[in-house]
């Protein structure tokens, strides 16, 4: 595309060139150039000044380094002055030749302009190249790093359900089971599901349901944990897992599960507008291990900017008592 916009405008330049080289000819009495003329000169200049561009735009990636470039171009334009001008100005001196300046610039400009032309073109599509390279090596490396996390935290919530639920196999079997069901759908949804880059948000909410169920297990108080769905969740789709992390960490740090809504959960969603609301009741041991919630937290950070850039706003208030998260983003329609 960038070329074939080079090549179109070029060809509007020389047609302009041409036309106010002959203006002078046409104010003392000369023929104006037609369409004939124009695409003669068309026909002469473009094969030359391709061979000059074309020339410049792979010679530099073929035989010089990224780092000497510049030095490479200004020695040929050095040299290149020094071939036409040179002669030039001693045949003027001389007598034998009439310096006309006007004369030498018609020939050195296009070459500059085809030669300077080719250089930035090679070097702005390497530079996009680049830029490709970096995004998608970004894009690699927050992915093993969420990869790595979800290794981290997945082993030790399955410990722990799986002790709970060994628990309740003697007491109430019935019980275990419906739990132990939950718990196969919830290791299917992060093993298969989660690997998509968009999922329905019925099936997000209905893994964190799961999910709130089974840490349930460990208390009897059932309003520890307060869940709100408000809004219509059909046909929304939403990035795998962005949600669960603040979640784990809620969980985590609210150990006290006497206290009534310990930790409160609400999704709001209006039009293709969701609003996350998680708030945990903070303990002491929260400060003592807050940097280890950092790095999950980072890694969920850079994955919104990746998928979601600057549609989302992420705010989180760590206060006294509690500790809050907001999170806003705009859903994808199916």
């Amino acid at each position: 595309m960038f070329h074939l916009l080079f090549w179109i405008f070029t060809s509007l330049l020389v047609i302009l060139g041409f036309q106010l080289l002959s203006i002078t000819a046409s104010v003392i009495g000369g023929k104006v150039p037609g369409i004939k003329e124009n695409l003669n000169v068309l026909l002469r200049a473009l094969p030359i000044g391709a061979c000059i561009f074309y020339s410049s735009y792979f010679s530099l990636n073929i035989f010089v380094k990224h780092t000497i470039r510049f030095l490479w171009l200004s020695l040929c334009y050095v040299i290149l002055s020094l071939v036409f001008l040179v002669p030039a100005i001693i045949a003027a001196r001389q007598g034998s030749v009439k310096f006309d300046f006007l004369q030498i610039l018609i020939i050195v400009f296009p070459i500059l302009y085809f030669n300077v032309f080719g250089f930035l073109f090679k070097t702005f599509i390497e530079w996009i190249k680049d830029r490709k390279i970096k995004a998608e090596l970004e894009k690699d490396k927050i992915r093993s790093q969420l990869e790595l996390l979800k290794s981290k935290i997945n082993p030790h919530f399955l410990f722990n359900t799986l002790n709970n639920i060994d628990v309740l196999i003697q007491e109430e079997p019935n019980k275990a089971s419906e739990y132990l069901k939950k718990l196969s759908e919830i290791l299917r949804f992060m093993l298969y599901e989660s690997n998509e880059d968009k999922i329905p948000l019925n099936k997000e909410i209905e893994y964190i349901r799961k999910y709130i169920d089974l840490q349930k297990i460990r208390t009897s108080n059932m309003d520890f944990v307060k869940l709100e769905i408000n809004g219509n969740t059909d046909d929304k789709y939403v990035a795998p897992m962005i949600f669960i992390q603040f979640i784990e960490n809620a969980f985590k740090y609210a150990t006290n599960k006497k206290i009534e809504n310990a930790v409160n959960i609400r999704f709001d969603i209006s039009g293709n507008s969701l609003s996350f609301y998680c708030c945990n009741h903070k303990n002491l041991s929260y400060e003592n291990n807050q940097d280890k919630n950092g790095l999950g937290i980072d890694l969920i950070r850079q994955k919104l900017n990746l998928i979601y850039q600057k549609t989302y706003k992420l705010d989180i208030k760590n206060e006294e008592n509690h500790y809050i998260v907001n999170l806003e983003i705009q859903l994808d329609d199916h």
